[in-house]
């Protein structure tokens, strides 16, 4: 009965690569997608990809879900630095795969960026001149394609970019910045992941009464059931960012 259950999960992982060529959504809401939500069912999708890849080493949706299974992996489960650095490394170069098989598909440079960041960020050269141009450039690919693409974190990751980069000597724009954010809200105004990026750019430019509302209004936002792992996880970042800006206040306060 186990391999019979396993054959199965093994066939609609098949079926939804086939299905979901670039839509997120589809992988994050479906049925097999919610085993993300454990650390064993991602092992298990993680498994199941692996396998498939082996079988069908070009297929895009394959390449591009495997790259989203190891941020997952990077971003939710591992907490060593070392095992970090591995699962966003394979991240972006899964990703990068799935550009070079179909550089027309939207998922693909998507998290060819995603991939990119948290490779940089894990890596301590964020926003650098290393990095911050190459995740830009995948970014305005995706806003380019599509402009509504989950719920605006392109934007919202690309405001991030023009907001930290150094301005002079790499791709550093507020004003710039300030556009991607009002996009980012116009798209993804209910997602609260585009309040944690944006908070964290307001926080960074000192801007605290900025990040005091941002932070609020993200964590007023109706809890999503079929997100968990996104969920509880944004959450307690916003309440963690929240401490820090009441602190911030009341020192200006006292001023």
């Amino acid at each position: 009965m186990k391999r019979f259950a396993i054959f199965a999960a093994a066939l609609l992982f098949i079926g939804l690569a086939a299905r979901a060529d670039d839509n997120i959504e589809d992988l994050l809401y479906s049925k097999l997608g919610q085993q993300r939500n454990t650390q064993a069912g991602l092992n298990e999708l993680i498994k199941q990809a692996t396998a498939e890849l082996a079988a069908k080493p070009n297929g895009y949706g394959l390449l591009w879900m495997y790259a989203a299974l190891n941020y997952y992996q990077g971003e939710f489960y591992s907490t060593k630095p070392e095992d970090k650095k591995k699962y966003f490394t394979l991240c972006k170069d899964y990703a990068d795969k799935a550009v070079k098989v179909d550089p027309k598909g939207i998922a693909g440079h998507y998290w060819l960026g995603v991939g990119l960041a948290k490779w940089a960020e894990a890596n301590g050269v964020l926003y650098s001149l290393f990095s911050a141009d190459d995740i830009l450039e995948q970014m305005t690919i995706v806003i380019n394609m599509d402009p509504a693409y989950f719920k605006g974190l392109p934007f919202a990751i690309r405001a991030s970019v023009y907001a930290l980069a150094p301005g002079i000597i790499s791709v550093g724009d507020w004003t710039k910045a300030r556009a991607d954010i009002a996009s980012a809200f116009k798209y993804g105004k209910d997602y609260r992941s585009n309040y944690l990026i944006i908070a964290d750019i307001y926080i960074s430019w000192g801007e605290w009464r900025n990040a005091e509302m941002t932070i609020s209004e993200g964590l007023a936002i109706p809890y999503d059931k079929r997100l968990p792992l996104e969920e509880d996880d944004c959450i307690a970042k916003l309440r963690l960012r929240l401490a820090k800006v009441d602190v911030e206040l009341a020192r200006s306060q006292k001023k």
